[in-house]
């Protein structure tokens, strides 16, 4: 129908003095730029049109969004004009001539090439979509579509070496028995990822969203993302860290989702005790502390508990004899109440100030209890809200925070 455009463009030249061969090269040089500008315009005009009608017809879909983001509508749009370049060819140039087997040869690898994009960015698409949604955005669905573009990309190899090579796809699979020693070589990382995802989410190691601690690689944020080869965690200084999804699995993983489930976060601090400041309380320390509302039930509890207790005994009230109240543990239950009075403390989860063993440093104080929240600021700003109130009431239960010079200081 258009090889008078051929046969144009072949006298054309001729008649400025190229021999027939030239004239012909020339021909299918110009015919072949024509074509790629036509297909050129055809891409604009469609994605124009394409855009245009996805905007009116899907206002408010998440599906709209996630494909126009991974390029979905734009693959389209360039894959069109290819089908028209093909057809167009066979018109122009004569069936079966070199010129046109190698044009059409050409136009098939770009078909199957851009199949192959439409369909990864498809399914990149989708994978956005999924994790989205509540029942699967904490699965490593990027896993399972990068395991699937894979596969057709394979399958896009050997369908362009089968045109290359000018042989049937199917003969060529049949030969690919001696070749896949090279391809289980060539992919065993992307194999392994992929046994190792499964996994992660078979044994529910990590989910998207997770907030986990790696230390062999300095790790302490949430996961954004899980594929085939890596996991990319946010750390909370906004950094971002990737962690290969092996050692996931084979290396120990500290996986806070369970406090994030239950809206907390916990907080495990020592402060360190002056053990020069430790002493026995004496009566008008008993009766300055009883004016503290959140003790005064205890203490007068214990006072009477003691006094009994000495009584029973017999024992003469002389140095170390008997029981008695100290201040350091009178304020450790003040602490203790302190936290149970904070509404910004969870009162039922695990809240206890105990002792650790006495160091170099002191006597280490530590207050273990959750904060009623996961938001890093707001955990820091209650951490740091019940220290500030530890630390100035220290003076009143005549109790000092270690520092290197309080011993040479305060000398005993």
């Amino acid at each position: 129908m258009f090889h008078w455009i051929r046969d144009f463009f072949v006298e054309f030249f001729f008649k400025l003095g190229f021999n027939t061969t030239y004239s012909k090269l020339m021909a299918i040089l110009i015919i072949a730029i024509g074509l790629f500008i036509v297909g050129l315009f055809l891409y604009y005009i469609l994605r124009f049109i394409i855009v245009r009608i996805i905007k009116m017809s899907f206002e408010k879909s998440i599906w709209k969004k996630s494909l126009y983001k991974s390029k979905f509508f734009n693959q389209i749009a360039v894959f069109l004009p290819a089908l028209f370049i093909k057809k167009i060819i066979g018109e122009v140039l004569i069936v079966g001539s070199s010129s046109e087997l190698f044009l059409t040869a050409l136009v098939n690898i770009y078909i199957i090439v851009n199949c192959t994009l439409i369909i990864n960015t498809f399914l990149s698409g989708a994978a956005d979509v999924m994790l989205q949604k509540e029942g699967t955005k904490d699965k490593p669905i990027k896993s399972y579509t990068q395991i699937l573009a894979i596969i057709f990309w394979l399958v896009a190899v050997i369908l362009i070496i089968s045109i290359v090579i000018n042989k049937s796809p199917v003969g060529l699979l049949a030969g690919l028995g001696a070749f896949s020693a090279v391809l289980l070589l060539i992919f065993q990382d992307t194999i392994t990822g992929l046994v190792y995802s499964i996994q992660l989410s078979s044994n529910d190691i990590i989910r998207n969203g997770d907030w986990i601690t790696v230390n062999k690689f300095g790790v302490d944020g949430t996961v954004e993302e899980v594929n085939l080869i890596s996991a990319k965690i946010r750390n909370f200084d906004n950094t971002v860290s990737t962690v290969p999804v092996k050692q996931l699995v084979a290396d120990s993983v500290q996986n806070w989702r369970g406090m994030q489930d239950m809206g907390m976060r916990r907080i495990k601090r020592s402060l360190n005790i002056d053990v020069t400041s430790i002493k026995r309380c004496t009566p008008d320390m008993l009766e300055k502390f009883k004016q503290v509302s959140l003790i005064h039930f205890y203490i007068e509890t214990k006072e009477k508990e003691i006094e009994e207790y000495n009584n029973t005994s017999e024992v003469v009230m002389y140095g170390p004899n008997g029981r008695y109240l100290t201040n350091i543990g009178v304020l450790r239950i003040y602490i203790q109440e302190y936290l149970k009075s904070n509404q910004k403390v969870r009162s039922d989860a695990t809240l206890m100030v105990r002792q650790l063993p006495p160091n170099e440093y002191g006597l280490p104080l530590e207050i273990y209890c959750f904060a009623a929240t996961t938001e890093w600021v707001e955990y820091e700003n209650i951490q740091s809200d019940i220290f500030d109130h530890i630390l100035s009431v220290l003076n009143f239960f005549e109790i000092r925070a270690f520092q290197r010079d309080s011993v040479k200081q305060n000398p005993s």
